[in-house]
């Protein structure tokens, strides 16, 4: 018996929005991990935030500029441990599109370096149910439901 799972077409999925010039395509939702697809457009950073696991970013498309100065391009994976806090930036001149698997808590920090909101696991497989209601969007990431 084949038990293999059906492909999600992720080239023909709507891009969920996140905030100006940030949306998100989630793939997969499993206890306290997730994968997803994060696109940034050009010249849009992805502010100062401390991932509380481990993080697996594959670069698809397009070019982000990491806090460090060094660039990731098209094929490049960038893995960040638990505790680690970053930030970055897609430069270029299209997109920048990252398949991001991880668990835990983003936290997201203000400029002094406090906590000021988060994202997890439960938040955004809420906020993907409540888009795809509102919108009509079919639900297609697994685990989702």
């Amino acid at each position: 018996m084949d038990l293999t799972s059906s492909p999600i077409h992720t080239d023909e999925q709507p891009w969920m929005p996140l905030s100006p010039g940030i949306s998100a395509r989630p793939l997969w939702f499993g206890g306290e991990a997730r994968t997803l697809q994060l696109r940034v457009d050009p010249g849009v950073s992805v502010g100062r935030h401390r991932h509380t696991g481990a993080v697996h970013a594959f670069n698809v498309r397009g070019f982000r500029e990491l806090g460090s100065g060094e660039i990731a391009g098209p094929g490049d994976y960038v893995y960040e441990p638990a505790g680690n806090a970053d930030c970055w930036r897609a430069v270029g001149e299209e997109p920048c599109v990252v398949q991001i698997t991880l668990s835990g808590r983003v936290v997201y920090l203000a400029e002094d370096g406090s906590d000021e909101s988060f994202t997890d696991t439960a938040k955004l497989r809420e906020q993907y149910l409540n888009w795809c209601r509102s919108t009509g969007n079919k639900v297609t990431a697994v685990g989702a439901l």
